[in-house]
């Protein structure tokens, strides 16, 4: 009698069937699979602090989403910017809206441009590449780390149970 498999393995081998034929079909129309993309979201190195980033690409006019972390996408293309040391720059730059929930202090629109690395709320976001579509629209790839995880402390009488 031949065993049937169960239900995790059925969803698996589904699961990369669907991504198969996702990977044939965008192989042929590219433009047509980025201009359709809202986030992408993929796994990133891990910095010295142990944490793993992700990369997001957020095209114009959409949000991306990492934790509690929010990312708009607005106006992406060339011409005149104030940087983030207040200094008057002309090239390539994107605006954001950045928003943590629960952390309303925390909202903020900066104009990025290429190479940049933003500190909100203890996440860090590295501006990687702007790529323009048009005057005015595009998308911008993001790295973003999340929060550094905070060390739990044991009270003093925990340690004592066990000896230490």
């Amino acid at each position: 009698m031949k065993k049937r498999p169960n239900r995790r393995t059925s969803l698996l081998i589904l699961t990369a069937g669907l991504f198969l034929l996702q990977a044939g079909s965008s192989a042929q129309n590219l433009p047509a699979l980025a201009a359709s993309a809202i986030t992408s979201a993929s796994p990133a190195p891990v910095d010295k602090s142990g944490s793993e980033a992700m990369s997001l690409s957020i095209p114009s006019d959409t949000q991306g989403n990492f934790g509690k972390l929010g990312i708009g996408a607005g106006y992406m293309g060339g011409g005149p910017y104030i940087d983030e040391k207040d200094t008057r720059q002309n090239g390539l730059h994107a605006s954001l809206s950045i928003t943590v929930d629960g952390m309303p202090d925390a909202f903020t629109q900066p104009d990025v441009h290429e190479g940049q690395t933003l500190l909100i709320a203890d996440y860090r976001i590295h501006v990687e590449k702007i790529v323009p579509a048009s005057a005015s629209t595009g998308t911008i790839v993001l790295r973003v780390w999340p929060p550094p995880k905070q060390l739990v402390k044991v009270r003093k009488s925990w340690l004592s149970i066990f000896g230490l």
